[in-house]
């Protein structure tokens, strides 16, 4: 392998993992990515001898970079002085649903759990637990219970989460923080 060039076991799992975040995991075939990739079949074969093992070697790069990028957004939140819990917890969460892949990954998992193998669903178990370690490292720095956190996140999930998997409009940003922080502060609902 020539230095500073990526390995065709690389260079074809980023390639399907765009045909993935783009078709889904049904629509996209093996000699799709064999012509994206600009690879020959034998070579797609010999790293990945079924699709479901392509697909989970895309997820586990996904995981990575999640990791990489939910990282660097926590450290600039955390080194704000003048951010909100509840504004930091949405940046957060925006970081996560901006990203087309992100979204991939759910719909595949959704939609196509019955060709999934205890392998991927425990792939995508750690795939989500980068949000919630994310979210969680967000929460440590201000006073929240563990109820909060789990009111807050399930909120989260149905005020973007599900509407950007639907393409639906989500909340107002504005309304959203103003019903999370009121949450909060009415500790009679989260039980503080």
């Amino acid at each position: 392998m020539a230095r500073g060039r990526p390995s065709k076991k690389a260079h074809i799992v980023t390639v399907a993992s765009g045909l993935f975040t783009e078709q889904g995991y049904q629509s996209t075939s093996i000699d799709q990515v064999v012509l994206a990739a600009a690879v020959s079949k034998p070579t797609v074969y010999s790293n990945f001898p079924a699709k479901l093992v392509l697909w989970e070697n895309v997820l586990t790069a996904l995981i990575e970079q999640a990791q990489d990028t939910m990282q660097t957004r926590l450290d600039t939140l955390q080194v704000k002085k003048d951010i909100t819990l509840i504004s930091g917890w949405i940046v957060l969460w925006e970081e996560w649903i901006n990203k087309p892949e992100h979204l991939a990954v759910y719909r595949i998992l959704l939609g196509e759990q019955h060709k999934m193998a205890p392998s991927t669903f425990a792939l995508f178990a750690e795939f989500e637990a980068v949000l919630e370690s994310t979210l969680q490292a967000w929460i440590a720095k201000f006073s929240v219970s563990p109820m909060n956190f789990f009111a807050l996140k399930a909120i989260s999930r149905e005020a973007l989460l599900t509407p950007a998997l639907m393409n639906q409009p989500m909340m107002d940003r504005a309304e959203l923080v103003h019903q999370l922080d009121g949450l909060m502060k009415d500790g009679s609902f989260l039980g503080r």
